[in-house]
């Protein structure tokens, strides 16, 4: 705002200076009564209100006005500048490196070549001062247009290094996020992934290495392994992708809804019984909606086999303009904990948000409900 301010000023304080400088240079130097003269003069102080809109109009404004100026006066003797007087060159020459610095260096050559073709063409016609005055204005306004080519050049350089700077910080900035990710794959890969293949081999050699073991037990053993091999599995296309430096990493499939009755037989297996039910056709959703839903059904599992271990659960799924997602389980065996959202239920609200969705979760006669509703098709793009 200052800055904007103290250019206006200087706008203005310079087409004060021109007008009053002058008018009292035409008046004593070019034979010129004050009325005219601040006509005149006028006609060469405007130009200047508007250069930083147009330029280049400004500049053929400015030297239509010095030529008209040069045609009705006469200078009061042979020593006076002509054709171009000093206060017209004072205008000028400025306005060239105006042009200049906008970056035409063909219109900048084309404005000075003007000024020296004009001076001469006067020169010769009327004969009223020397070729001095000419060469003068000429390279008065060729200085001017080569101030202003170097301002053009250092705006540029100051363009590309702000440029540079942007692309700097951004590569810092994904190189930051690729080391971080790098760390995560790490620490998934010396912990978690550890654990889940120590748990994967104890599950699968339990039959061999302890005797006597009931078919049941030695089933549940089996059961406990193929799960921490499709864990696992899932983990290493996570680390995968976790590693992948490209922007958009290439992806092992996804769960779909589909999946979710093979979910809720882990679960029922696991010893908390499950009935899904099912209203629609579940390859309807979209993609990105169908694999939300499976997390959310996921998610909502894991904390009823957490939280209320062994009661009767319910998953629906209705397919309708909406996706319904409802987990209703019985009150468990111990009194349920008051609601308090860990990261669990958290992730879920994130989840159906991000898709323009609602999330609800209540204590109906001491069980847990979970209820989401998705967009799909043109409801979910217009919630994007």
């Amino acid at each position: 705002m200052n800055r904007r301010w103290l250019r206006r000023g200087a706008i203005g304080v310079a087409s004060t200076a021109m007008l009053s400088l002058g008018t009292l240079d035409l008046v004593q130097h070019y034979q010129t009564g004050a009325p005219a003269a601040l006509a005149l003069s006028a006609v060469r102080a405007v130009p200047i209100l508007i250069y930083r809109w147009r330029p280049l109009e400004a500049w053929w404004l400015t030297l239509g006005g010095v030529l008209g100026t040069t045609l009705v006066t006469t200078p009061v003797s042979s020593g006076e500048p002509w054709p171009w007087a000093a206060s017209s060159v004072a205008v000028l020459a400025p306005m060239a490196g105006v042009v200049a610095a906008q970056g035409n260096r063909r219109q900048a050559v084309a404005a000075l070549g003007t000024v020296g073709v004009l001076g001469a063409g006067l020169q010769l016609t009327f004969q009223r001062g020397d070729w001095a005055s000419v060469l003068t204005g000429v390279a008065l306004c060729g200085v001017g247009v080569v101030v202003g080519d170097v301002v053009h050049a250092r705006r540029r350089v100051a363009g590309q290094l702000a440029e540079e700077r942007q692309v700097s910080a951004a590569e810092r900035a994904r190189r930051s996020m690729v080391e971080e990710r790098a760390r995560i794959a790490r620490e998934l890969h010396d912990v978690v992934a550890h654990h889940m293949s120590m748990i994967t081999v104890q599950a699968e050699t339990a039959r061999y290495r302890l005797a006597g073991l009931p078919e049941q037990v030695v089933a549940e053993f089996t059961g406990i392994a193929k799960l921490a091999r499709g864990s696992l599995a899932e983990l290493r296309g996570l680390l995968t992708a976790l590693r992948d430096e490209q922007d958009a990493p290439v992806l092992a499939p996804q769960p779909t809804l589909a999946d979710v009755g093979e979910l809720v037989e882990r679960i029922t297996a696991a010893g908390t019984p499950v009935r899904l039910v099912v209203d629609g056709d579940l390859a309807t959703p979209p993609s990105v909606v169908q694999l939300s839903a499976y997390r959310i059904v996921q998610e909502a599992l894991s904390n009823v086999a957490r939280h209320a271990g062994g009661a009767r659960t319910t998953v629906s799924l209705s397919v309708q303009e909406k996706l319904t997602i409802e987990v209703v389980n019985a009150a468990p065996a111990q009194p349920a904990a008051p609601i308090e959202e860990g990261h669990g239920l958290v992730g879920l609200r994130e989840r159906a948000t991000l898709l323009g969705g609602t999330f609800e979760v209540d204590q109906p006669d001491g069980g847990w409900r979970v209820r989401v509703t998705l967009p799909m098709g043109e409801t979910m793009r217009e919630t994007q």
